[in-house]
């Protein structure tokens, strides 16, 4: 399984509301992909800073999402409207062995 962690931090209060609106349907439309476990945000309560984590069967099909229609516009619709580049981090999850 794949785990990924974008951090988006708007340039604003309006800009955080913006992306959080075009979030919606990259949500929606990441969810019903095949091979998507889960796909949700969160906003940190201690600044300014929203966070997807997203879930995923391989690195083939994030692969995939990536070339997704949904996943394109959201990219284009939020430009401008961050403090930086997204921060993201992708992780492979595999059980450790703890003995």
């Amino acid at each position: 399984m794949i785990i990924v962690l974008a951090k988006a931090i708007p340039k604003d209060k309006s800009a955080k509301i913006k992306v959080i609106d075009f979030a919606q349907d990259l949500i929606k439309n990441s969810k019903l992909e095949d091979g998507n476990i889960d796909y949700n945000l969160f906003e940190n309560t201690g600044d300014n800073s929203l966070m997807f984590i997203e879930q995923w069967q391989s690195k083939e099909i994030l692969q995939k999402h990536l070339e997704t229609t949904h996943f394109i516009n959201f990219g284009e619709n939020i430009e401008g409207l961050l403090s930086s580049d997204l921060e993201i981090k992708v992780f492979e999850a595999s059980e450790i062995d703890l003995s």
